[in-house]
């Protein structure tokens, strides 16, 4: 009978020293990623765009999650206008989608618009069978619930075309994971990275002194809400952010850089009219100046970086940005 207690105590000191090392070489390993890490910036600005394609919600402070930014109890990109064949609709269809403002409310997201009365969309839309619609954000099929005749009909309206949808993403659908969703570069995205409506990612970066490196090659100057960006930084050279592998926000939110985010004829969208640009402007110039390497094999341009979070917290404006930089190949 001693031997076996002898054998089982044996046993469990073996487990331990092994989840013993097991945790110190984690804990090297982590210390050592930790020192790569260098301060590049602060966060200048947070944008939540609850419903696709429609303006941002800016604030001083967001919950990062794994389905984006989280305002009030609302998540960025959960709701989006489809057409009646389930086909997302957005400002390269419909340029005056840039005029409707989007109001965080108690109970979901308010929406109002030049000429419309306010429209009220809920986030605890319960899940029914005859609810549930199937809908595609690009090539990607997902699902969304239907958020009504009135949401549909304000819509229809203000863009004056019939049949028009307003679908909600809540969580207890279909996961939509983009690891599926393929592009012909290589990107570092993961099966548990999620979006709900997102074109692809979760995230988007930009720096301030990349649009103003962009600003000195075009005639009229642009701001940040041309390019729809999640997150802000400042205080980085021009297109370094290039160079980011990784990213820490703060003290504790950490993000995966997966690609350089490549640009459309939506940039053309003047975000204060709802029209679009007619010298075509900055997408021309964009893709004379940024069509880099890997892109430019495909004609692509790229401005901004997408991004998917690893640790997940609170970020708030004012707070300091690291990078990890990619190696030398």
């Amino acid at each position: 009978m001693l031997e076996n207690i002898d054998d089982r105590l044996k046993f469990l000191l073996g487990l331990t020293a092994a989840a013993t090392a097991k945790y110190l070489a984690t804990w090297w390993l982590r210390e050592k990623r930790q020192d790569r890490f260098e301060l590049v910036g602060t966060v200048k600005e947070l944008i939540c765009y609850p419903v696709k394609s429609c303006k941002g919600v800016y604030v001083d402070e967001a919950e990062c999650t794994k389905f984006g930014l989280k305002v009030d109890g609302v998540f960025d990109r959960h709701w989006m206008v489809t057409r009646d064949n389930g086909r997302f609709l957005s400002q390269r269809q419909e340029p005056k989608m840039a005029l409707i403002t989007v109001k965080v409310t108690e109970s979901g997201v308010e929406l109002s618009a030049p000429g419309m009365s306010p429209c009220q969309l809920s986030r605890d839309i319960q899940k029914t069978r005859n609810n549930i619609s199937k809908c595609t954000v690009w090539d990607c099929n997902t699902q969304g619930l239907d958020c009504g005749d009135a949401a549909g009909q304000w819509v229809s309206q203000y863009l004056g075309k019939p049949g028009l949808r307003v679908m909600f993403y809540s969580h207890d659908l279909e996961k939509r994971t983009f690891i599926n969703e393929t592009k012909p570069w290589f990107t570092r995205t993961l099966e548990t990275d999620y979006c709900g409506y997102a074109d692809w990612a979760t995230y988007l970066f930009l720096t301030t002194s990349s649009l103003e490196a962009l600003n000195k090659h075009l005639k009229k100057p642009l701001t940040m809400k041309s390019f729809r960006p999640n997150i802000v930084i400042d205080g980085t050279d021009a297109f370094e952010e290039d160079t980011w592998e990784e990213i820490l926000i703060g003290e504790d939110v950490q993000m995966r850089c997966l690609d350089a985010c490549s640009r459309c004829v939506l940039t053309t969208v003047d975000p204060e009219k709802g029209v679009k640009s007619e010298d075509g402007e900055p997408l021309k110039t964009l893709k004379r100046i940024r069509s880099i390497p890997p892109y430019d094999k495909y004609n692509e341009c790229v401005f901004g970086i997408n991004a998917a979070p690893d640790v997940c917290g609170t970020v708030q404006v004012g707070d300091p940005v690291y990078a990890i930089r990619k190696l030398q190949q």
